[in-house]
């Protein structure tokens, strides 16, 4: 009876042992895989914000200094563009703040990423162009601003940017992408430090455990025949 009680108690313990084990295991890729949705939730809905029909360039270039002024503002977009003028326009304003574009902005057919406006030059100074826009493949809006500068005595510069903006937008597409994957990599390593600290904690034997194995202990001492004298 005595050798049954030890065998029992024996695998009770490496039973024990191979849950808390299979615990700690589970909770560490529990973890892991609830950083790894963060991060990607985090991107995906980045992504999607950063896209809208934004204008990702213009001729005059965005921010770009020229000898004379233009009479067509054009600017490119990262979606295809609703051609409705309610929905997507520009307008712009002259040094002297005044409306100067003529009548209203048409998306072309050939390019829906491109949506052009005829102004009335005024004069040397900063022009500001204002744009609005409605993804024609989601419905998502958008809206920004942008300014070019005409001085005749400067040395142009290129006329079309196609890797940088000074827009302005509204809603989460003005965040800098970097800002929300970082956010998403610090919840993926806080997420597996929680699941290394369970499963680090799950592993240490508990006060319950230990006295459990103290009482069945002694219940095996009281059993085990004594030898008469």
């Amino acid at each position: 009876m005595a050798f049954s009680l030890i065998h029992d108690t024996a695998d009770r313990k490496v039973q024990e042992r191979i849950m808390r084990t299979s615990y700690r295991y589970l909770r560490l890729s529990g973890a892991a895989l609830l950083g790894l949705g963060l991060l990607f939730v985090v991107v995906g809905t980045v992504s999607a914000h950063v896209a809208h029909a934004k204008v990702l360039s213009a001729t005059p270039a965005i921010g770009s200094t020229i000898a004379q002024a233009p009479t067509k503002v054009t600017v490119f977009t990262a979606e295809n563009i609703n051609p409705d003028p309610k929905l997507s326009n520009l307008f712009v304003y002259s040094p002297a703040g005044d409306l100067i574009s003529q009548g209203d902005a048409k998306v072309s057919l050939s390019d829906p990423k491109q949506m052009s406006i005829s102004i009335k030059p005024g004069g040397n100074g900063v022009y500001i162009v204002r744009w609005i826009t409605v993804s024609a493949l989601d419905g998502d809006p958008d809206q920004g601003a942008f300014v070019f500068t005409v001085k005749p005595a400067a040395v142009a510069t290129p006329t079309a940017s196609h890797g940088s903006t000074t827009t302005t937008t509204s809603g989460t597409s003005g965040i800098p992408l970097w800002v929300p994957i970082l956010v998403g990599i610090v919840a993926l390593l806080i997420g597996l430090g929680a699941g290394l600290g369970i499963g680090r904690s799950t592993g240490r034997p508990s006060a319950v455990g230990t006295m459990r194995q103290r009482v069945a202990a002694e219940e095996q001492q009281d059993t085990t025949p004594t030898k008469r004298s």
